[in-house]
């Protein structure tokens, strides 16, 4: 008997790992071609993330060759997990583009494995397997990766039923990897880490486990490095404002669009009619999912109620909810709760939660069927594969071009920042700022340190080409201009005294008045700001405090011994 199930349990991950290779076909990273989505910038953010790494700026928070070489403090505002973990991938040797296509696959098999394991635990191996393929084989999930090259929404997607797996036997020794995993979850995505808060504690409430508590709040704290600082400085950015330019009334669904709409590559338009890219859920996932809601349905009005495990409605609600608002019919809710829906641009961006709701009931279709129960799961799984299996497939580019196109020095201190406009620190007129992503840009001197001035005697020497800390010698007898956006980040000092900058040109960036006839000594240093510091302070005790509780037992008996 336990050879047996070994075997079957070795088949499961076996058929896990083949289906995540099959659908993650166009991910080679063994391939000289490589694919390309509308999120064009996701090469440009994990070399600067990974600049950041490597000059011991942890956790990173600006890209400093963003936005003209001025400093762009995206890493500060956008959730960073997935950059942690694709930049690690990078660091260690691999090509970026390749690094890009890793990511892309581990979450996958992450997603896929911990939807396993968190439905095994409800339904059985069994019906775990089939839930796990009909979660990552959902078409809108090749539109994630292939259409929208959206790596943090896959990163949630692939961390979201792990951490709820880990939660249900999170114990003392494993309390620090859960709340690690559950940090990581909360620190994947801005809008989905926010709303997963929430979803998490209800679930705990059905757990019934304090570790599990303990490891919810350790996962905050160990997240507040990012949290607090995003939040606290938000004003800081024009990431309110930028938000507004999206209205949601734009993005609803229509119903059918979930169960049939055209493959495209394109992008999400006003109106469902005219979508260039697909929203549909997969008609497997819909049709199985729809026989277990309602086999569920039937049992919960029946006179001869069976016990009902309380995860069962929970997903429900979650499902039927999140379906409701993507389509149009919920926009009286948007309107209610604007201020805190708004958030999330678009309507269509619950289907997440939807493709995790359809999954789960997928395991209870396959669980509560009376006979042949492994023939219909195979007839699932098969099914599940032959329709969707098409759809993961990617526009190519042959990765030298993609590298001249996306990860070049111009693309990257010239273009990329314009694809995530919001984080614009709010010294620069946004207006004017935008309109350069069209004009020339070669009269602003974006190249130098300090901006050149045809009226003036300047003389530059460089102590360092880290584009953290800039020291250079100049003499003027007119105002000068520091290429950086002036911000809370950049220490300034001339001559070894501290500059705040008063006057600042359309760009945010600070202009000095030098006294004339004399060399000048200016260093302009990247430093975390004094609310960042604070909370990295948090992160790291609250690490500290976590691994002490988790393994003090351990440490105490090592140290006993000696």
């Amino acid at each position: 008997m336990a050879a047996s199930k070994f075997t079957f349990s070795k088949l499961i991950w076996i058929l896990i790992i083949t289906t995540v290779l099959f659908l993650a076909r166009d991910l080679n990273p063994f391939d000289t071609q490589t694919f390309v989505g509308h999120d064009e910038t996701q090469a440009a953010r994990i070399s600067e993330f990974s600049l950041n790494l490597q000059n011991g700026i942890i956790p990173p928070r600006i890209a400093p060759h963003f936005s003209f070489n001025l400093g762009y403090p995206i890493f500060n505002y956008y959730a960073p997990a997935a950059y942690w973990i694709t930049s690690a991938i990078h660091i260690i040797g691999i090509p970026i583009p390749q690094a890009l296509e890793l990511s892309y696959i581990l979450a996958l098999m992450v997603g896929g494995i911990g939807m396993y394991l968190f439905l095994s635990h409800y339904f059985g191996n069994l019906s775990g397997l089939v839930g796990s393929i009909a979660y990552i084989s959902s078409p809108f999930i090749a539109v994630e990766i292939f259409v929208r090259s959206n790596l943090a929404e896959m990163w949630f997607f692939a961390l979201f039923p792990l951490a709820l797996y880990l939660l249900i036997s999170v114990r003392k020794k494993t309390l620090f990897p859960t709340a690690f995993i559950l940090a990581a979850l909360f620190t994947s995505h801005n809008i989905f880490s926010l709303v997963s808060v929430p979803l998490i504690i209800v679930y705990a409430f059905l757990l019934k486990n304090k570790h599990a508590w303990l490891a919810i709040f350790g996962g905050v704290m160990l997240s507040l490095y990012f949290w607090i600082p995003a939040l606290g400085e938000l004003a800081q950015v024009h990431a309110t404002h930028v938000a507004t330019l999206t209205e949601f009334t734009d993005h609803f669904l229509c119903p059918i669009q979930l169960w049939s709409s055209p493959w495209g590559y394109a992008g999400s338009a006003p109106g469902c009619e005219f979508d260039g890219m697909s929203f549909m859920l997969g008609k497997g996932q819909l049709l199985f999912a729809g026989i277990g809601v309602l086999f569920f349905l039937k049992m919960f009005l029946s006179r001869k109620k069976k016990k009902i495990d309380a995860i069962i409605p929970l997903v429900a609600i979650l499902l039927l909810g999140s379906m409701f608002l993507t389509v149009s019919y919920s926009a009286f809710i948007w309107n209610i709760f604007k201020p805190l829906l708004a958030v999330f641009q678009f309507p269509w961006r619950f289907l997440l939660f939807v493709i995790f709701g359809l999954s789960f009931f997928v395991a209870y279709s396959v669980n509560i069927m009376p006979r042949f129960k492994s023939l219909f799961a195979g007839g699932v799984i098969f099914i599940l594969l032959i329709m969707n299996g098409s759809f993961f497939t990617a526009q190519k580019m042959d990765i030298h071009t993609y590298e001249m196109q996306y990860m070049s020095d111009e693309y990257i201190s010239n273009t990329a920042a314009f694809k995530v406009p919001e984080y614009l620190p709010t010294t620069a007129n946004y207006e004017f700022w935008h309109d350069l992503e069209s004009v020339d840009v070669s009269d602003f001197g974006f190249n130098n340190v300090i901006v050149p001035s045809a009226n003036s005697r300047q003389s530059r020497s460089d102590s360092s080409h880290n584009p953290f800390n800039r020291s250079f010698e100049a003499e003027s007898n007119v105002p000068i201009t520091l290429n950086i956006h002036s911000a809370s980040y950049w220490n300034i000092l001339i001559d070894n005294q501290k500059f705040t900058p008063k006057i600042l040109d359309s760009l945010g960036r600070p202009i000095i008045d030098l006294a004339s006839g004399k060399n000048h000594t200016i260093k302009v240093a990247y430093h975390q700001t004094p609310l960042q510091q604070f909370a990295n302070i948090l992160t790291v005790l609250s690490s500290i405090m976590l691994l002490f509780y988790s393994y003090k037992e351990f440490i105490w008996k090592k140290n006993t011994k000696h």
